[in-house]
């Protein structure tokens, strides 16, 4: 896919990418048209398969479902991305990001990008990385300039909290080192009302948040309070 298609979507993936599966689940739809009308322009998917992660949620159905002109922000916490991702594509998602951590994550990101390419639309292929990740053990990955990395506070195959500090570091430390023009940098993992100040002053490009939307006694204004401390 050439720069300057990944250049011209990357500006729309910024705020808060809402998790949409923290939703009632049998009114994914209606939920996703309300954030719309909150001004919610990115939706976060994340797909779990029970083998990379104990949970299980997602498929490449629901993003194509959930069509509503919102860039579809894919999150595979899934074992073998690269055998999975051309059907995200085809499912319409916008960004796609696989785990440094997972068995075929270099072949996915190639794969995520030969898909864009023949479906003639950018896809952002991203890098997600868990807390305990070393920088150095990913190198080989980071050289391929991923379009977005996805930098996670907490690991949900354990049951430990969130590190929100540490997390907002790595945030710094990427964008210094890769500079002004390098991948979008999202944040994603133990985002509330109460920690987003903290968050959104390491200056992430997104923020994931879903349950602390969807299960506010006021959803909008929960997302409208997130989406605000992005700007301030």
């Amino acid at each position: 896919m050439t720069t300057g298609l990944i250049t011209a979507l990357k500006p729309r993936i910024h705020g808060i990418s809402l998790g949409v599966f923290a939703a009632d689940l049998g009114a994914l739809r209606l939920a996703a048209h309300e954030a719309a009308g909150w001004g919610c322009g990115v939706l976060h998917f994340d797909v779990m398969d029970g083998v990379f992660v104990p949970q299980t949620i997602g498929g490449p159905g629901f993003v194509k479902a959930l069509n509503i002109g919102a860039v579809r922000d894919v999150h595979l916490m899934i074992d073998h991305p690269e055998r999975h991702v051309a059907s995200y594509v085809d499912a319409g998602a916008d960004a796609i990001t696989v785990h440094a951590e997972a068995p075929g994550a270099a072949q996915a990101i190639t794969t995520i990008r030969a898909a864009a390419d023949k479906a003639g639309r950018p896809v952002l292929a991203g890098l997600g990385l868990m807390p305990g990740t070393g920088l150095d053990d990913v190198s080989d990955l980071l050289a391929m300039v991923p379009d977005m990395i996805l930098v996670l506070s907490l690991d949900p195959r354990n049951a430990a909290a969130p590190d929100i500090p540490a997390a907002c570091a790595r945030i710094s430390h990427l964008r210094d080192r890769f500079g002004p023009d390098g991948p979008v940098l999202a944040f994603d993992g133990g985002v509330t009302l109460a920690s987003i100040p903290e968050i959104a002053a390491c200056k992430p490009d997104l923020i994931v948040s879903g349950s602390a939307v969807f299960k506010a006694d006021t959803p909008e204004h929960a997302f409208r309070t997130m989406a605000d401390a992005m700007t301030d």
